[in-house]
Formats: structure tokens, C-alpha cells, sequence
């Protein structure tokens, strides 16, 4: 029976050294990043990777969220890690960050939150390569740098599309890419997701189903709940930067409940139910999710490029790649 418990988050990192925290759908995900990096910190771990992928949702000039009557961010930018200016390379596709690095003028998140989040090296990590590039990459940097263990942290509901939603998939791609990447890696990997459901791109009751199927082939490995000083520090990383989901989960732990109006998909925004779960990050065995629920994942997980994830996403898959979107939309006649 021993033989068959797979380790909690924690179990696992007690008595380690290193661990990469990587923000897997783009945004501000690293944001959710925030408490796993607190609590590994607290536990005694030396070193912490906190970043996230090279995919941001921003107007023309950089803003999360346009300002300007009717206009609303509808895709992302997918960029070249090697654009970054200033960065410092750490292994293919991968690259640290600082508070000034930016893609001509605009700051990713990671950059614009350089010096507040808890992590010990900020980087970013790049999806030009699909997910044999970014798990190429993720490899030679755990080798190198002697990485214990790594967490993909996100948001809401998306990684658990499985193609049989009511409502197509809006953002799975780029979770997917990075999904199958951490797939790759040899040493002990962990997904975590928090704001349950709150990013609106499915139904609590359909998330529940699936969720119920990875539990239910042994695929949950535990949970932590928000503390007060990983709220403190969500916080404080919202203000910097205004993403339009990542506050859901932080603001859960303070008692936010019931239907708020998400400013994404549009200018009508996105109705979404906040619950007590949202407070609270959930642990799940990558493979077993893959496997057993977001078949996606492993579709994507042969691209060796973007274009070729996008193609498997369109072509086999059949939904709409994000990546494909415009920026920004205007949706409103000029007056």
C-alpha cells in the first residue's frame, strides 16, 4: 500500500534545496506563484525559480487591461524569450529578468514584479519552441542547477479542459504547451491551482466533473490554503500589476464570495462564481491529469514549435488556438 502513496507538495520538498515555480498560462500567473514560493522558503528550501511563460495579455502599449471605452485585450502575445532586453541566459528558451527588462517598451509581469515576489531568481520562459523547446530547456536548467522538484501553478478552470466542455476551450493552449513540457522532466513535478473555476471559462459543476475524475484515479496530492502573509503579498502584486483574474483568489481569503464580473472575453466581461474553494491552491499529479482528463496535453506535448502546437490544438483538437486572436479588440462604433 506504502508503495502506491504518491507525496504531497510538501513531503516531497522537505530536506531539499531547489525548486522552479513556473506560472503556466501566461498573464499573471506567476502571481499564483506567490504562496507556493512563501511556503517553500518557509520549509528551508535555498533556492526558488519563480516565473512564468513569455505570454502576455497587453494593449499596444503594454497595459494588462486597455483604458480606452469599448476596447478590451482579447489575445496574447507570444514572444521570443531572446527579445527580452535587459536578460541574462539561463538555458534554452529560458531567461532572468529584472524590474527594467521589457519586449520593445513593454514590461511583463515577471519584470514589473522583479523585486517583490519571493522567488530567488525571476525568469521567464519561452514557448516558441512548443513544449519539446520549453522542456528541452527545463531539463538542462534542473541538470545544471541541481532543481529538486517543479510546480506549475495557475488559475481558474482551463488546464481541465478536456474537449467535451459546453463552452470551447478560450486559453488551454498555452497551459497545454507548458503542461506537456513539465511532462518531460525527470524529477518530482506538481501542478497547482488556485481561484477554483474563477477564471469563467467553465461551469463550476462541469470543472467539479473533472476534477472528480483526476481525484478519483488518485491524482490529487493535497492542498494549502491561502496564510495572511501570502494575501498580504498577492496583494501587493496586484496593485503593481492589474491583471484581471489573479486577484480572484486572494481577495476569496478575504471573504469576496459569490458572482463577480471578470473583465475578460469582451467588453460585457465574464460572469464568474467565487467560492471559499477559490482561497485554496490545489495539488494534482501532472500525469494523471494529462492522462485521465486533459488529453490535450499530451496531443501537444510531441510540438517542437508554435506553430506546430497551434496546428495540434486547431487541427486535432478543433478549437480555436488564442494565440491566433487579435490583441485588442475594438468593439464599439467611433462616435
Amino acid at each position: 500500500m506504502e508503495d502506491s502513496i504518491k507525496p504531497s507538495l510538501l513531503e516531497a520538498a522537505l530536506g531539499k534545496q531547489k525548486a522552479l515555480v513556473l506560472g503556466i498560462g501566461g498573464g499573471g500567473d506567476v502571481i499564483q506563484g506567490i504562496p507556493v514560493a512563501r511556503l517553500l522558503k518557509q520549509i528551508g528550501l535555498e533556492t526558488v525559480y519563480l516565473g512564468g511563460v513569455a505570454c502576455s495579455w497587453w494593449t499596444p502599449d503594454g497595459n494588462p487591461l486597455s483604458e480606452t471605452w469599448g476596447t478590451a485585450v482579447m489575445g496574447p502575445t507570444l514572444y521570443d524569450v531572446n527579445e527580452l532586453s535587459p536578460s541574462h541566459y539561463l538555458a534554452p528558451h529560458i531567461v532572468q529578468v529584472a524590474k527594467d527588462t521589457s519586449l520593445n517598451g513593454r514590461l511583463p509581469c515577471e519584470a514589473s514584479l522583479a523585486d517583490t515576489l519571493p522567488g530567488d531568481i525571476i525568469y521567464i520562459a519561452g514557448l516558441t519552441g512548443g513544449a519539446q523547446g520549453l522542456a528541452d530547456g527545463l531539463n538542462k536548467l534542473v541538470a545544471q542547477e541541481g532543481i529538486d522538484l517543479i510546480v506549475g501553478v495557475d488559475i481558474g478552470s482551463d488546464t481541465f479542459f478536456d474537449g467535451k466542455n459546453t463552452m470551447p476551450a478560450k486559453t488551454s493552449l498555452v497551459d497545454f504547451i507548458s503542461m506537456g513540457a513539465i511532462l518531460e522532466q525527470k524529477c518530482p513535478i506538481f501542478y497547482g491551482v488556485a481561484g477554483y473555476g474563477a477564471d469563467g471559462e467553465m461551469p463550476l459543476d462541469e470543472l467539479d466533473e473533472r476534477v472528480q475524475r483526476v481525484m478519483t484515479a488518485g491524482g490529487y496530492l493535497g492542498a494549502h490554503g491561502l496564510t495572511q502573509g501570502d494575501v498580504a503579498e498577492m496583494e501587493t502584486a496586484c496593485e503593481l500589476y492589474g491583471d484581471p483574474v489573479e486577484p480572484i483568489s486572494w481577495r476569496a481569503a478575504k471573504g469576496e464570495h459569490g458572482w463577480n464580473n471578470v473583465w475578460t472575453h469582451g467588453p460585457w466581461g465574464t460572469a464568474v462564481k467565487v467560492t471559499p474553494l477559490a482561497a485554496v491552491m490545489l495539488f494534482f499529479d501532472p500525469k494523471t491529469l494529462a492522462e485521465k482528463n486533459s488529453h490535450g496535453i499530451i496531443a501537444i506535448q510531441r510540438s517542437t514549435s508554435l506553430a506546430e502546437a497551434e496546428a495540434i490544438f486547431k487541427e486535432e483538437l478543433s478549437q480555436y488556438p488564442e494565440s491566433k486572436l487579435h490583441p485588442t479588440i475594438e468593439f464599439f462604433q467611433k462616435e
